[in-house]
């Protein structure tokens, strides 16, 4: 009978969510599975460490910079076909390293937190070189050709809209989970506000806003942004967190010497968790992390400059679910929260409740659940293969 005892995770350091995304399944995992053994990969930097770094790069500046044309290229892949000449480059990145490692490391599983590596997986399994369960974590309320490959053995998806994307396109419902998408163990412990309150000496009388430009700190005009709600009329107090963007940290800094309004500036902080508990309103661009973490303290989102593509995406499906609002340019953001803080919360209180609809506390425990199930309808891996069944394979 197959055994749950060693995990392969491919992810990749695009973002945080990706990663972020890995480890909390496997935080879920070793709580479950006492004694497992966990390797999570960052797989475009194993396969080609200096392709990554330009990769890295260029996606952090076209969706700063450039973020139409980002969007673009977004929606001219979004539903290629598996045959398709780009996706059979993308899908032989890294195919004989990938091999390699399962053929020496022997996975019970593989779970994909990132497209690339699930489609190698399917090429591999689709030309008898490996047998290993193979899994996918979609990591956006977004439907995207780079997530969906014939050989995929399960997906587990953020939301039932994702869940109907996939099936229309051919992927049948018992080889999908809605699970959510996993969030690490620090955002679904109880918190105590008054005393995170206390802590971080927050006036208990005023509102709070939490603005998180980026990991990167790439969210547009979060310096105008932060100037004009630090000298707006409407009482609150600010909270900015500008992620890895040194430059942002030192002008928010000194916007803040002059504010009328209290304020708290932040650089990367890994305790987004205690400032999401003692706020009453997020703003925020539309990342799969950033908004799972967002949907499981229950905090009403105001949504600004989503990344053309899986972002947008998910501002659309967050916006119809009234958990959160999109503003399109800088005025309706100081707008929406003036409005939002002037009727003494009363919207900010129904957007709360509204998260317990499609909120998914249980995302990494249930994906970890699922994992073992998937294992165990499987047969065991095939161990072995050598160069000379990859080359045959290759010509089929």
């Amino acid at each position: 009978m197959p055994k749950l005892d060693r995990v392969l995770i491919l992810s990749a350091s695009y973002g945080e969510g990706h990663q972020q995304a890995a480890l909390a399944v496997q935080d879920a995992l070793i709580e479950q599975n006492p004694g497992i053994e966990i390797t999570i990969v960052d797989y475009m930097r194993m396969v080609h460490p200096i392709m990554n770094s330009v990769a890295r790069y260029c996606y952090l500046k076209s969706v700063r910079f450039a973020p139409k044309l980002y969007g673009l290229f977004y929606k001219g892949t979004s539903r290629i076909s598996p045959e398709s000449m780009l996706q059979k480059r993308l899908n032989h990145l890294g195919y004989d390293d990938l091999a390699d490692f399962l053929n020496s490391y022997k996975p019970s599983i593989v779970l994909s937190t990132f497209p690339t590596p699930a489609g190698v997986m399917s090429m591999l399994k689709k030309r008898g070189l490996t047998h290993v369960p193979d899994t996918t974590v979609i990591t956006d309320h977004a439907i995207h050709s780079q997530w969906i490959h014939p050989y995929t053995d399960h997906y587990f998806v953020g939301s039932d809209h994702v869940r109907k994307g996939l099936i229309a396109r051919g992927i049948p419902d018992e080889r999908i989970s809605v699970t959510g998408i996993p969030i690490r163990p620090t955002f679904l412990a109880p918190s105590n506000r008054a005393i995170l309150r206390n802590k971080y000496g927050l006036d208990e009388e005023l509102p709070t806003i939490l603005m998180m430009a980026g990991s990167s700190g790439t969210m547009g005009d979060a310096g105008q942004i932060c100037e004009e709600m630090f000298q707006s009329s409407t009482r609150m107090q600010i909270m900015v967190v500008c992620g890895h963007n040194v430059k942002l940290f030192k002008e928010i800094q000194e916007l803040s010497k002059e504010a009328r309004n209290l304020v708290w500036v932040f650089g990367f902080t890994r305790d987004v968790h205690e400032l999401m508990a003692v706020s009453d309103l997020i703003i925020t661009k539309a990342g799969g992390l950033t908004v799972s973490e967002a949907l499981a303290m229950e905090l009403p989102m105001l949504l600004y400059r989503p990344i053309p593509g899986q972002e947008t995406q998910n501002t659309a499906f967050l916006v119809r679910s009234r958990v959160a609002v999109f503003a399109r340019n800088r005025k309706q953001v100081n707008g929406y929260v003036e409005r939002l803080l002037s009727d003494d919360g009363a919207r900010l209180k129904k957007m709360r409740m509204n998260t317990n609809l499609i909120r998914k506390a249980t995302a990494a425990s249930d994906i970890a659940k699922g994992l073992e199930r998937v294992t165990l309808q499987r047969e065991p891996a095939m161990q072995g293969y050598t160069t000379a069944d990859r080359l045959i394979a290759k010509q089929s």
